[in-house]
């Protein structure tokens, strides 16, 4: 029997145990209460045959010592009902507390659950196709540009290595209270155009159309920065169908500079606009989802952001897609 109930969902053996002590705490209120009414109705049963011995003719009920009686088992109700709200409106509140902090932890360790099936299947996958392709180079004589394109591929899938063991890295780091950035001049329209152009070497044929400023310059951590520009990028594509158009546009407006990167993409629902860029989330179950990823890029973008004393806004593309648009300091 204890067995089948700890295999029970935590969550459900949690509401059990709240259950209990609550039916508890009303029984109990229930036998105080009841134990203050039969003393008091056995008190004036006593003092009403005591004080018609005593005082023949004299109605108890009208004397000092009955009103000082009946004023004390008053207080000592309203002290059973108001201390009864209060223990119940603590409970409650501690019940919903505690659900809260239960199904954060829960949801946490599913999403690290998924974590872990995700970058199992983003090592393997790249590693796999790499030595594939490497032992096909060393068995068969292939012509020169199959081998290109072999290495090209090779060299695609070792990229997507190194982003993903960048990002673990990175997340890692920028967790910290000093994350240990470096500040420095940065040309972002430089980096953004070097980034756009590597990326749009891509299997899904998607165009990125680029609108950038020239000669945009920051103070940032260029490692820090590049990761941001690659993972929103990246994400775009990754949620895009084949054939479609990513739109990167970086300007300065004052003393800020805008980073937009738009997609035409599947969107993102409202109800999770909120979660994106939380740690480890994903839409979906990692058993079925066809998207790769790990679900820190996003994640990566916020922090950053937020160390630079930035702004990140999530918006819909119509008909269709996403718009994230970052606003940083820039240097006037």
């Amino acid at each position: 029997m204890l067995r089948k109930i700890f295999k029970t969902d935590p969550l459900q053996v949690f509401y059990y145990v709240f259950g209990y002590i609550l039916l508890f705490a009303v029984w109990w209120g229930y036998l105080l209460y009841d134990k203050n009414e039969t003393a008091y109705n056995e008190k004036i049963e006593i003092n009403l045959m005591r004080y018609a011995l005593q005082h023949p003719g004299v109605e108890y009920t009208s004397t000092e010592e009955y009103i000082k009686l009946h004023d004390k088992y008053q207080r000592q109700r309203v002290m059973i009902f108001t201390e009864g709200a209060v223990f119940l409106v603590l409970l409650l509140a501690g019940l919903w507390i505690v659900r809260k902090s239960f199904k954060r932890e829960m949801e946490l360790a599913e999403q690290q659950k998924n974590f872990l099936l995700s970058i199992t299947h983003e090592l393997k996958s790249p590693l796999s196709s790499v030595k594939l392709s490497l032992q096909t180079m060393a068995k068969h004589q292939l012509p020169d540009d199959k081998k290109e394109r072999i290495i090209s591929n090779s060299l695609m899938d070792i990229d997507r290595l190194d982003s993903l063991v960048g990002n673990i890295l990175f997340a890692a780091k920028i967790e910290r209270d000093q994350p240990g950035f470096s500040n420095e001049e940065v040309n972002a329209s430089e980096m953004v155009m070097q980034i756009c152009h590597r990326l749009s070497q891509n299997k899904k044929q998607i165009t990125i159309h680029k609108h950038i400023q020239e000669n945009v310059y920051m103070m940032v951590d260029p490692l820090g920065f590049t990761s941001v520009v690659v993972n929103l990028i990246e994400n775009a594509m990754k949620y895009s169908g084949e054939g479609s158009n990513v739109t990167v546009v970086l300007n300065t407006e004052g003393d800020k500079v805008t980073f937009i990167v738009k997609d035409e993409g599947v969107g993102i629902s409202d109800e999770e606009k909120a979660k994106v860029f939380d740690k480890f989330y994903r839409v979906g179950n990692e058993d079925t989802r066809k998207t790769k990823g790990t679900g820190l890029g996003l994640y990566i973008v916020k922090r950053f952001v937020t160390i630079y004393n930035g702004h990140i806004a999530l918006t819909d593309n119509p008909p269709t897609g996403s718009v994230f648009t970052i606003t940083l300091p820039a240097i006037t």
